[in-house]
């Protein structure tokens, strides 16, 4: 079969797909992956056909959550206010993340209360490519959601792709609930108002098999949730980031411990500051006996005086490389860090960026479950929760203390266990490899 993936240009949305892309090569389907411009090196560079849908030129700038989007937030903070959410409801945290950043970047593709007579350069390349190349089956990434609607007209199965908590469909689900209440104020679905112009250019109706898909894709872990409407069919995460050759000093692995930091691509984007931290960790690890694999940048590094001797600092190595020789993981708790941990079965220490501004009784634990910082809580919580790991108190960084933990998560065998049965528990699920199949029987079962 011909397989279509629609996905938002930018490498944390195009590196998982690469796995299941390759396993439906490798059963002889054929398959694209259609965006902007812009990410079309990335997916050549994974040995997958990209298809531009539009010029470089066409689509605003800056793309994505950056973006002002002055009246459509104005907006939304009217919505928000009607809603009224208690500000202790798990979901407010969810509808403030899919609020703030993800409806941000899908409005670069679907206008919010847009007119479906307005230029739509993405969406009108999309659709006439998918209409000529007849895909059987069209994977669109959540934040594209005009994926659907090129689907719909092209009369293909599709499947919304998402690799993280489901905080759309959660946050629709929340309001529906909320503003089906008697007394409860009549407020506009973002959801679908931001695809309403798109389905109208094209004329395909709205329901919510167009917002969320006949089935989802999701490869995170269930039990992080959030629980949503959606027909969620989970597929295991596979780890793949971009590749460079193995350095010469990955193997052997040493005898004594390797410990690997790790603190985010994308934060050094979006982080100007808060890394003052940085040298009080690194001189914890400079106190035992271990060697250390640390991926940090300039910035990160702006404060560290003199690198430990123990302590070899690298501007990027590819995760699957390093963490296989590991014997913990310290990190921000993005998914792309948490899952090659767990499907290697090592422990984790999670930094606490964002409780600078909790009070320091809060417990570690608390603070990760208070924070807004958009999905590492939640997965930051299931490693906690499952007794795989600790969290590293960076609000008030203290290398003794830092040290004790780094320790005790090395030397007490309970934390290993606890990642050895989270690595049995994900690997229950199928792999792309199997889902292959399972994509195949779907699909036959969807198409028009």
């Amino acid at each position: 079969m011909r397989v279509q993936f629609v996905i938002w240009p930018a490498p944390a949305h195009i590196y998982p797909l690469a796995p299941l892309a390759w396993a439906l090569k490798a059963a002889g389907h054929e398959v694209v992956i259609a965006s902007h411009p812009g990410g079309a090196e990335t997916i050549a560079s994974m040995g997958i056909t990209p298809v531009a849908v539009c010029d470089a030129d066409s689509m605003p700038v800056p793309m994505g959550p950056g973006r002002a989007y002055t009246e459509e937030r104005a907006d939304l903070a009217r919505i928000t206010e009607g809603l009224a959410l208690d500000p202790d409801d798990p979901d407010n945290e969810h509808w403030d993340v899919f609020t703030q950043y993800y409806l941000p970047a899908q409005w670069d593709f679907a206008p919010y209360k847009g007119d479906p007579n307005e230029p739509m350069p993405f969406m009108d390349g999309l659709v006439e490519f998918t209409k000529a190349w007849k895909p059987d089956l069209v994977i669109w990434d959540a934040c594209v959601p005009g994926g659907a609607v090129a689907a719909k007209v092209a009369g293909a199965a599709h499947a919304r792709w998402w690799t993280a908590p489901d905080v759309f469909c959660r946050s629709i689900d929340k309001f529906k609930e909320a503003t089906s209440r008697p007394g409860a104020p009549a407020l506009d679905n973002p959801a679908v108002e931001t695809v309403r112009a798109v389905a109208e250019r094209f004329g395909v109706e709205i329901d919510d098999e167009l917002l969320w898909g006949q089935w989802t894709i999701n490869s995170q872990p269930q039990e992080v949730g959030p629980e949503v409407s959606a027909n969620v069919v989970p597929m295991r995460w596979v780890p793949y980031s971009s590749q460079s050759v193995m350095p010469d000093w990955m193997y052997p692995v040493p005898e004594r411990p390797r410990v690997a930091v790790s603190l985010g691509l994308s934060e050094r984007a979006f982080m100007e500051g808060g890394w003052d931290h940085i040298p009080v960790l690194l001189e914890a690890l400079s106190g035992l006996d271990v060697e250390v694999v640390a991926t940090l940048d300039q910035q990160q590094l702006a404060a560290v005086t003199q690198i430990p001797d123990n302590v070899r600092v690298l501007d990027f190595v590819p995760l699957d490389q390093l963490i296989p020789t590991c014997s913990l993981l310290i990190h921000h708790g993005g998914i792309g860090t948490v899952m090659p941990a767990i499907l290697n079965s090592v422990p984790q220490l999670l930094v606490d960026f964002i409780g600078h501004s909790i009070r320091a009784s809060t417990s570690g634990a608390e603070r990760l479950a208070r924070s807004r910082y958009s999905l590492g809580p939640a997965l930051a919580r299931y490693t906690l929760a499952n007794g795989a790991g600790l969290v590293l108190n960076v609000a008030e960084p203290d290398a003794a203390v830092m040290r004790e933990q780094i320790r005790r998560v090395l030397e007490e065998p309970v934390f290993k266990q606890a990642a050895v049965r989270l690595r049995k528990e994900i690997q229950a699920v199928p792999g792309p490899a199997e889902y292959v199949r399972i994509l195949e029987q779907l699909t036959i079962d969807h198409q028009r």
